[in-house]
Parts: structure tokens; sequence; C-alpha cells
């Protein structure tokens, strides 16, 4: 396996540990070392604590991780296949540094995978701030809808398909132009669409330039599959309301990838701002969202709004809605690796914040190793609450003592993704040892 083969001699310095109970335990200062030994990178180390102290813990002999670790090892060695990845979260994730950060490391895994956009949700058209490297342009009025808003839950105005975004509009003439990558649009190609609205055939039309295209309608008439002759980077959706439709035209994104014969790489952001644990399980059909991802890899990190509802707070009511969440999940995507995250440090936080984070944080650890999940405590690895001064004098947390900058979250993809790659190390090190 190339680099990986090289570096199996070298884990004495990594320190793969097996705890007892089956988890092998990676400590924060080695994940980002490791990711800087594999690719040859000069990863900055983050002012976090020097001693190696427990970060992430990854089931061993899981069947979900280790089709993971399958997959890895097709897209390193070139294989055709999909590695894909859902990344679940807040503002965290809809800022989309993290995303973008996490793909510069999955391309250095497999420089020579092609790469599509996956999920390009409707956020400027619904009035909030568009992911970083992707955008949307439009004509016409739209309004819109997400998840964390409380009228979400009581809107009558047609059903969801689990995006957690819903825009709308009542012109006569509206159009959408998603560009899949900023500045080099070429980078993320797709051939295969899922277009979600409730438009009909001759309320809708696509602009894929010179390339030919079969639409076929979605099942439960949730929308539009389009099968393109080759891959484009920039699609244009227009819609022309009928003079028969009573309701507004509704669009809630579209998922984008490829299919072929060749190693593909897809990293899904399905972010909202404020968004609580709660949320998701009031977001109809969000599993079958997951379903037709069919992710390798499910990241969650969920938790720090909860943890600041001083007011509102159980640890229980959480707990419920983790489990409720969790359940559907694997009902729907039952082979999918699941990567449980603590909390990020807050600048300053009161103490009942601070306390409610510590909860998350306990039941977090405990429910993922009694599930068979992995968890990454990402609070730790930033150096907790103690820390955030340093995390805002080196510029990595923004001054809301809350969000972080572009560097910070340029180091929480480093550490997230080092952490990954040292539990694939660690198992591809555990089947070397084993071989005959």
């Amino acid at each position: 396996m190339g680099t990986l083969a090289g570096l199996a001699g070298r884990f004495d310095l990594i320190r793969c540990v097996m705890m007892r109970y089956k988890r092998i335990i990676i400590s924060c200062t080695f994940a980002a070392a490791a990711v800087s030994a594999v690719f040859g990178q000069s990863v900055p180390q983050p002012r976090i604590h020097t001693a190696p102290e427990v970060a992430a813990e990854i089931p061993i002999n899981s069947d979900s991780f280790s089709r993971l670790w399958a997959t890895m090892d097709s897209m390193h060695q070139g294989q055709p296949g999909k590695l894909s990845i859902l990344y679940i979260g807040g503002s965290h994730v809809q800022a989309g540094w993290i995303g973008h950060f996490m793909r510069d490391q999955m391309t250095l895994l497999s420089p020579s995978a092609a790469w599509s956009r996956g999920l390009m949700l409707p956020y400027r058209l619904a009035k909030t701030n568009t992911p970083t490297h992707f955008r949307t342009e439009m004509t016409g009025n739209w309004t819109g809808l997400r998840c964390p808003q409380s009228i979400w839950k009581t809107s009558s105005q047609g059903r969801f398909n689990g995006t957690g975004i819903q825009s709308r509009t009542a012109s006569s003439l509206a159009s959408i132009q998603h560009v899949a990558y900023l500045p080099d649009s070429t980078q993320f190609n797709s051939n295969a669409i899922e277009v979600w609205t409730n438009a009909r055939a001759n309320e809708f039309a696509i602009d894929a330039g010179d390339v030919g295209m079969k639409m076929t309608p979605l099942e439960d008439d949730m929308g539009w599959r389009v099968a393109l002759d080759a891959p484009i980077d920039t699609l244009r959706l227009t819609f022309h309301s009928s003079l028969d439709r009573s309701d507004p035209i509704a669009y809630e994104g579209l998922y984008a990838t490829q299919r072929g014969d060749f190693p593909r790489l897809v990293f899904n952001e399905w972010g909202h701002n404020g968004l609580h644990i709660a949320d998701v399980n009031t977001c109809p059909d969000f599993a079958l969202l997951v379903e037709r991802m069919n992710p390798d890899l499910i990241i969650l990190g969920i938790g720090l709004n909860d943890a600041m509802n001083e007011g509102g707070f159980k640890i229980q009511s959480f707990a419920a809605e983790y489990s409720k969440a969790i359940a559907s999940i694997q009902e729907i995507s039952p082979q999918a690796a699941l990567l449980l995250l603590s909390n990020t440090p807050v600048h300053q936080p009161s103490k009942i914040a601070q306390e409610q984070s510590a909860r998350i944080q306990s039941f977090l650890q405990s429910y993922a190793a009694a599930g068979d999940f992995g968890f990454f405590d990402l609070g730790m690895a930033l150096g907790g609450h103690e820390n955030t001064a340093t995390l805002l004098a080196n510029d990595w947390l923004q001054s809301d003592g809350i969000h972080y900058t572009r560097e910070g979250y340029g180091q929480i993809a480093r550490l997230l993704y080092g952490a990954i790659f040292q539990a694939y190390q660690c198992d591809f090190h555990s089947r070397k040892s084993n071989e005959p």
C-alpha cells in the first residue's frame, strides 16, 4: 500500500492503544502528527494539551468501521469505488470551512479520485449564509424556511424532503445557478443529480450547456433524477409557474454525485445555524436523505446550541433526542460508521453552559462505547474552555468566543481527519501484523 506500508514499522512511535473493551485510543497530540508524517505536510501543532490525553476512541472489529477502512484502502490504491462522508451539525458545519479543509485532507488520501460536491442546499435563497467555496446565484423573489426556526415545525405549506431547508417562489419566472466550487469549479464534477422540488415537468428546465441528459421523476413526487452524458461543474435551474398552480414552487436543494468505474470522493455537509438535536428529529424524511447519500462515515457534531440553552436544557431530554436521531439513521443506513463529536470550547462560558457541555461530553462518550460508535473529544483536543484565550490570541477563535476563524476551522479539520486517519493506520497495522 505504498505510503501506509512504509509506515507500518513506525507504530511504536504513534502508539495505538487498545482498551480492554476493544476500542482504539488516540491522543490529540499524535492525531495531527500522524497526518503530517503520512502526507509530508508541516501541520501546525495547536497549542493544546501536551500530555497524550485521550481524544478519540474507535471501536475495534466493528463491521461499519471495517467497511470504512476497506473503502479508504480502495481509495488509497486508486481502485474504482466511492468514499462518502456526511458531516451533520450547526453553524460550524454551515460555515463550510471544516468541509473545505477536510476535502483537502481527503484529496491527499486519493489524489487520482474524482470529486463531486454532493449536497448543495439553497442557503442564500433562505436568507442565510452559504458555505464557503460554494456559490448560488438567483433571479426572482424567494422566501425560505430552515429546520431550526420555530415556524418550520408549524408550517403546513407542503412536504419537506429531509434537507432541513426549503425555498419558495411565486415569481412567474425564477432561476437558480449553483457553482460547486470556487475559485476553480472544474475540480468538482457530477453526472448524476437529484433535484428536490415540487415543480412539474412543464415548470422546470435544466441548463447544463451542451451536455445531453435524461430526466425522470423521483418517487413520491419529490423531484427529478437527472442522468448526464458527461460531468458538469455548474448547473442552472429555471422555474416557470403554471397558471393553474395554487401553491408556490418549492425548491429544497440537490444532490450532485458521479457514477463511473473510477475512484470517487464526496464530503457532504448538512449544517444549519442554531441546530439543536431535537431539530433533526423534527425534520421529516431526514433519514431518507441520509439513505440517498449512502455515507460510509457519518460525523455528528451536535450539542453546542443545546448546552448554551441555560434555561431549558435537560440531559435526559438531550439523550432521548440523540438516541432517537441515531436510531432513525441506523435503521435506514445500518452500514455507515458513526463518529460522535463533543462540543467545541466556548470563551468564558457561563458556569451553567460549561456544566451542560460537560454532561453532553460524558453522555456521548458512554453512548458511543455502548453503541459501538466512534467518539472524538473535540473540546479536549482544542484544549478545553481554559485554552480559549490562547485560541483568540492565535486568531483561531472569533471575537464572539463561539465561532472559529478560517485558520481555526482548518485546525479543527486537521485534528478531526488526523484522528480518523490514525485509526485507519492502526487498523492497517493490526491487519498486517496478523498476516502469515
